[in-house]
């Protein structure tokens, strides 16, 4: 992927993650501006998500990942973040992070759709999240603290300039006649399962990692954002990796066993370390298991926003599952669950890995 050419879409899915860095930070903030409970609070990250996987689903059947259809998500973008900083009634600010979630959903989807299944591009495309993320979350966590949760609506709604003023670099995706769909290949369908699995264990630990921290090791919420800064870090390395990742299936699982730790750590030392170690599991398995996907698809393009659509689902009830865990059985049930979840989901991508007869060169 030529560089020059890619600045524009990689600047977008920059922007994409900065918004999904800062959904976190929104939530004690939207408690207190509107004085309404955290369950109620929590509803920006469940819209914004849910919204994510409505578009990363519907663009993978509907459009074709060309340069008005980036423009369009981003302009999409602008209003909804532009409607959030007015600070409008609840109701009004959740609906315009759903329409904030379809321009992410859009957005990433585009970009994967541009590099599935080529490895180099798809390095390229992974390592945005985490770079990005290094960057933004301090940058986030300043703005909300010493100006609010208006002026970072403003901040995410002046952000989508820079991709758009580099968008006339993008080159148009394949194009594919209108309206053609095939369906997934039943392997296919059983990686993508196996994502979704993966996603909402993971989901279900990571997301609730604050409060798992506070509640169990009594750490501070900026103790625990320094190891997810960490983790964001560690990641860099993983997903812009360019050579033999191996069989992604040990990494999902390993992933899994990160999860657990989070989950049920004694000590600060072991949930700081197993969250740094997730970043680094996490990104070497993903591209790994793209590849395993588009291996086992006759048409992998149309797989991509499959995948995405997928994964954001599993986010999406990932902290529900979470919460009725830790208020039920506990931190140790939330961590068997979640990690059962995950390396089920690993064994399910190493089977299919093995019956496909192109997965052993693809990765």
């Amino acid at each position: 992927m030529d560089s020059r050419r890619s600045a524009g879409m990689l600047a977008a899915l920059g922007f994409a993650t900065v918004v999904m860095v800062s959904t976190p930070f929104l939530i004690n903030a939207i408690s207190a501006e509107y004085d309404v409970g955290l369950t109620v609070a929590a509803q920006v990250g469940v819209l914004q998500l849910a919204g994510f996987a409505v578009a990363s689903w519907g663009s993978g059947n509907w459009l074709r990942p060309t340069r008005s259809v980036l423009v369009g998500a981003l302009l999409l973008a602008v209003v909804a973040n532009a409607g959030s900083a007015w600070l409008p009634p609840l109701p009004l600010l959740l609906s315009l992070r759903f329409v904030s979630g379809l321009s992410l959903g859009t957005i990433t989807w585009f970009a994967w759709a541009n590099a599935f299944g080529v490895q180099q591009k798809m390095s390229q495309v992974a390592v945005v999240g985490p770079v990005i993320g290094v960057l933004s979350t301090p940058l986030v966590a300043v703005v909300i603290e010493r100006w609010g949760m208006r002026e970072l609506f403003v901040m995410l709604a002046v952000l989508p300039i820079l991709p758009l003023s580099l968008s006339s670099t993008v080159p148009d995706g394949e194009r594919r006649p209108k309206g053609e769909r095939h369906r997934a290949a039943t392997t296919a369908r059983v990686v993508l399962l196996a994502l979704t699995a993966f996603s909402l264990g993971g989901s279900a630990v990571y997301q609730l990692g604050v409060t798992i921290g506070a509640r169990e090791l009594g750490l501070s919420s900026s103790t625990v954002a320094l190891a997810y800064t960490a983790n964001s870090l560690i990641s860099i390395p993983a997903a812009g990796w360019r050579g033999r990742r191996g069989i992604p299936g040990p990494w999902m699982a390993l992933t899994g066993a990160s999860a657990f730790f989070v989950a049920t750590a004694f000590t600060s030392t072991l949930f700081v370390a197993a969250l740094v170690c997730w970043g680094f599991f996490y990104w070497m398995a993903i591209p790994g298991v793209y590849s395993v996907l588009a291996g086992a698809s006759t048409y992998p393009a149309e797989r991509a926003g499959d995948a995405q659509a997928m994964m954001a689902a599993g986010r999406v009830a990932g902290p529900f599952l979470g919460g009725v865990l830790i208020d039920g059985p506990g931190v140790i049930g939330l961590g068997m669950v979640a990690a059962g979840l995950m390396v089920g989901a690993a064994a399910a991508v190493f089977a299919v890995r093995e019956t496909t007869a192109t997965g052993g060169t693809t990765l």
